[in-house]
């Protein structure tokens, strides 16, 4: 069984500090947290002490491989993992019409996640513990969203789609897709949506999942289908 007060997640997608409230909502009593930390002047004094956090190329394989190892030495294996899609956030950052951003763009918003989610498969594969896999998506502001963000959030829901596909071969892994929208929305911010997203995921960890289950997507604060009891 889990302990639904000891969890660790490893979290994928906003960096802190910018994804702190996030981070905090994932934590509740006594879970703990590691993630990337983007180049903001923030002092690691300035973190909650159970989010640990270390930098990471996204643009680079071996960097994501380094950066996933970091975090099962410092959690001794991964059983939780998040990725998170902010596409309000990302849209104030990537805006049409700059060409000379289109790169970083895509280092961004799409390399990283299809950089790490085939990494946490390769060692779901060879450790074959119990893992949990969150796709959460934030777009409250649809109709701002530039671009390349609608380009790379379809890719990112594609992505969430397609790895929902293993929990058919890997009876190891569940997978939970989520979004958080306007129309929607029944969580408030980002450290509600942080608390749903850590309590869901380890609800759903006990439970038998269909593919059909895993690869539909859930409304964001509502209860996750999942199906029956995984332990008996």
């Amino acid at each position: 069984m889990y302990n639904l007060d000891m969890a660790k997640f490893l979290l994928i997608g906003k960096d802190i500090p910018e994804n702190y409230d996030f981070a905090k909502g994932i934590l509740g009593s006594n879970n703990d947290v590691f993630c990337a930390e983007s180049e903001a002047d923030t002092q690691p004094d300035d973190y909650n002490d159970r989010i640990f956090t270390t930098s990471w190329n996204k643009a680079s394989a071996i960097s994501t491989h380094s950066f996933l190892i970091k975090a099962e030495t410092k959690f001794d294996q991964i059983e939780n993992v998040i990725f998170y899609f902010d596409a309000d956030f990302l849209s104030t950052k990537f805006i049409d019409k700059h060409s000379d951003k289109i790169a970083t763009a895509v280092d961004t918003m799409i390399t990283p996640f299809l950089y790490m989610t085939d990494e946490v498969l390769k060692r779901a594969d060879q450790k074959k513990n119990r893992l949990c896999v969150s796709f959460i998506v934030k777009d409250h502001k649809n109709d701002q969203n530039s671009g390349i963000v609608k380009i790379a959030l379809a890719a990112f829901c594609q992505l969430a789609e397609n790895f929902a596909q293993n929990v058919a071969e890997r009876e190891y892994l569940r997978v939970c897709l989520a979004k958080s929208s306007a129309v929607t929305e029944i969580v408030a911010n980002e450290q509600q949506l942080g608390e749903w997203t850590a309590k869901s995921m380890i609800e759903l960890s006990e439970k038998k999942q269909t593919v059909k289950n895993a690869s539909s997507w859930n409304k964001a604060g509502a209860k996750v289908g999942s199906g029956f009891p995984f332990f008996k």
